[in-house]
């Protein structure tokens, strides 16, 4: 206890420190000189009155203790004050022993306490009082030298010499040594100050940071201890940032879901929910801090996500019915059907024999004109019944379109010879139907292609049943594949070398056709290739897919690309503000060149971001490739706007609205034909516009042939139309000609 006393009172204490360490350390060394002087007269007073007489020096000790005495107690209000006259004391207490007493020991004294000036000056004050004090003691130090001089020759020189040391070493000496410590340790003390202040303004800084990161963000250790929360973790976790976290673990806020495991926060990504409120989703992203052990967790709040994705869920199974099967005979359609062929062949392949035919019902137009549509489906349904009772279990069915109807039969060796399996399907064909009491004559073509010989996949088999199916006739109703259709892969090939050549010659032009808003006006055009062969026009659908096999699309792409960005350069100008769809099959995004090309062109022409849109054609299935995701993605963050084309027809339509950030929807032409007559596909539009709307996406409806098609549209909520109705495409040329002169008036061509 007495020495903490004592530590406090002449070291003082860490708070009184903290005020300013000058004023702390001169009022320190004043206490401790100050006591040390007490302790000197007390030790001289008792020496007096026990062995001395002298009443006046008893007297002169007792009158300087209790100054110095006075001095000890106001040093802590007056330190200044007391520093002073605690020196002005030494300064005349010493020159008048000096002066006024002849002892030696008391004129020895004089000098020590005249010459200790300087060092208890720099002690209490600045270097330059200091030097003050030293330049006062060439006084005294000069009346010494003087006396020694007087004094004989054998003593003067040890006498002299013996002034001097002692002069310069306790004068000067002595005060510079500790000027220089105490200028070293205030510049220490300085640059401490400076460090420490960086310190705590990058601790704020730091602390600015972690509050304003944007995200509701935690920092614990690897035990799931929270160290910190900035305040929007604190709103997330307790909807309240007044909670105090402190001595808190991750475990008391968030429970994990699903696999994350015990330790969630050390996984890269964990889903959570809050404790108290177990209905909120919370993902869980961890950046570590390996230098500290320690962990950066990002909250995000994911329950309006995950709502969105379930509706998606519900839409996608709903949307799956009405892709996936055909909802008056529900039988599968096209695509579901060959899932379901291909599967069978995958687990069968090596020991898997069978037929694929296709049945088209003929002259059905007929009976739907005469007996009406309502007896035609009928029809439609009975056929599909006695179809699938007269097959076996193990054939797979399906309904195509219309009137056409496919089986797959797995067969015995027996029924490879063509006479055998065309009599096996003339028995499951009924010959008769019966719709409201009436009899029917059935009349069918057949188009048939053997598995393994005609082809290994469903697509490709039900290919080659088409074709026969096209050679099929009323005295030929069962028209095998056979490799006489190989000429035609013939012309083809003939075909694709004459294609090869007008690309790289740049004879692929680019036609326009309008898209409208539902008052008929032109909003924006898509970009259709055009090919003319010999002077006639090669189908499109024909050299794309050609273009494809041969890997040419992503040249032809680039030659379109380029004339196009040059005409919409030109419109740029020419204030012609009409943007243009370029359409895209994938294989193109596949190409490095190709897609550097794109970001090229956006980044050298910022304006075109408004002006080229990119369609997507969904059907194709190099869609689904994580490469194209990606590359799509960067397109979009560079400004480009995505469609998705053919909506509804290709590759895992739903999936791709999540995958690809698309912001242009179009309807495919499969889905507006049957308008408005059809409520089943007025239905699935009205839906896919519907989930278009909450997607915030716009939604452009093709194929549009009549008035009713355009007012249903129109009514739904489609805001932009196309279609032969408001235009059919013609060519670039026709829009440019004459200082594009029909560009600026965007009239309509009919």
């Amino acid at each position: 206890m007495f020495i903490d006393f004592l530590k406090g009172y002449f070291l003082l204490d860490s708070d009184a420190a903290t005020e300013g360490h000058e004023k702390v350390f001169q009022q320190s060394a004043l206490r401790i000189l100050l006591a040390l002087t007490v302790c000197i007269l007390v030790i001289s007073a008792c020496h007096a009155l026990i062995f001395s007489s002298e009443i006046s020096f008893l007297g002169i000790n007792t009158a300087y203790l209790f100054l110095v005495a006075l001095l000890l107690h106001f040093s802590k209000q007056y330190v200044q004050a007391s520093a002073i006259l605690f020196l002005l004391t030494l300064l005349i207490s010493g020159f008048l022993l000096l002066a006024l007493n002849d002892e030696f020991y008391a004129q020895k004294y004089a000098l020590i306490s005249l010459y200790s000036l300087p060092l208890i000056t720099r002690l209490l004050f600045s270097f330059r009082a200091s030097l003050i004090a030293m330049i006062l003691n060439l006084y005294p130090c000069y009346l010494i030298m003087t006396e020694s001089l007087n004094t004989p020759l054998i003593d003067m020189s040890s006498s002299f010499y013996f002034q001097l040391l002692t002069f310069v070493t306790l004068n000067i000496g002595l005060p510079l040594v500790v000027s220089r410590i105490l200028n070293t340790l205030e510049k220490n003390a300085l640059n401490m100050r400076q460090l420490y202040q960086k310190l705590n303004d990058n601790y704020a800084l730091y602390e600015e940071f972690f509050e304003n990161t944007g995200t509701p963000t935690l920092l614990c250790d690897q035990r799931g201890k929270i160290l910190k929360a900035n305040q929007l973790a604190r709103e997330l976790l307790s909807d309240s940032e007044a909670n105090d976290f402190s001595n808190s673990t991750i475990t008391n806020w968030l429970s994990p879901t699903g696999d994350a495991g015990k330790f969630f926060w050390q996984s890269n990504i964990a889903e959570c929910t809050l404790k108290h409120k177990a209905n909120v989703h919370i993902e869980v992203r961890r950046a570590s801090l390996t230098q500290h052990g320690y962990y950066v967790l990002h909250l995000q709040n994911t329950t309006q996500l995950k709502a969105i994705q379930q509706e998606l869920e519900n839409t996608q199974q709903t949307n799956s019915r009405l892709a996936h099967f055909d909802l008056l005979t529900l039988l599968p359609n096209y695509r579901h059907f060959c899932s379901q062929v291909n599967q069978r062949i995958n687990e069968q392949e090596r020991h898997l024999t069978g037929a694929m035919f296709i049945i088209r019902i003929s002259q059905f137009k007929l009976l739907n004109k005469q007996y009406g549509k309502d007896n035609a489906n009928k029809v439609i349904l009975n056929f599909s019944k006695m179809l699938q009772k007269k097959l076996s279990e193990h054939t797979v069915i399906g309904r195509l379109r219309g009137v056409k109807f496919s089986c797959f039969v797995p067969l015995s060796q027996a029924y490879l010879i063509q006479k055998n399996l065309s009599a096996l399907i003339h028995s499951v064909l009924p010959s008769q139907i019966s719709v409201d009491g009436n009899r029917l004559n059935m009349d069918y073509q057949v188009g048939i292609a053997y598995y393994h010989t005609d082809g290994k996949t469903a697509e490709e088999l039900l290919e080659h049943c088409e074709m026969a199916l096209e050679y099929s006739s009323p005295t030929e109703r069962f028209s095998y594949y056979n490799q006489n259709l190989e000429n035609k892969l013939i012309e083809e090939h003939k075909l694709g070398l004459t294609l090869s050549s007008a690309i790289k010659n740049k004879q692929i032009r680019i036609w326009l056709q309008p898209q409208v808003k539902p008052n008929g006006q032109i909003c924006s055009f898509e970009a259709l290739a055009r090919w003319q062969n010999n002077g006639q026009f090669v189908p499109p659908t024909t050299f794309i897919k050609i273009a494809e096999k041969l890997g040419l699309l992503p040249l032809l792409a680039e030659n379109l690309v380029r004339e196009l960005v040059n005409t919409l350069s030109t419109w740029h100008k020419e204030h012609i503000y009409t943007p243009i769809a370029f359409n895209l099959a994938g294989q193109e995004l596949m190409n490095d060149a190709f897609f550097a090309l794109l970001m090229t062109l956006i980044a050298d022409n910022p304006w075109l971001k408004d002006m080229l849109e990119l369609e997507i054609t969904e059907t194709s299935s190099v869609m689904t490739h994580p490469l194209i995701h990606k590359r799509l993605r960067s397109l979009s963050q560079y400004g480009y706007s995505i469609a998705i084309d053919d909506f509804g027809t290709g590759q895992a339509s739903l999936g791709q609205l999540v995958d690809i950030p698309a912001n242009i929807l179009k309807i495919d032409r499969r889905f507006v034909s049957p308008l408005p007559g059809d409520q089943r596909h007025v239905d699935i539009v009205k839906s896919t516009i519907q989930l278009a709307e909450s997607l915030g996406m716009t939604v452009i409806a093709e194929g549009i042939e009549t008035k009713e098609q355009a007012t249903l549209l129109a009514a739904l909520g489609c805001t932009t139309l196309q279609g032969y109705y408001f235009a059919k495409p013609s060519p670039l040329s026709d829009w440019t000609t004459n200082d594009n002169a029909k560009a600026k008036e965007l009239r309509m061509v009919y």
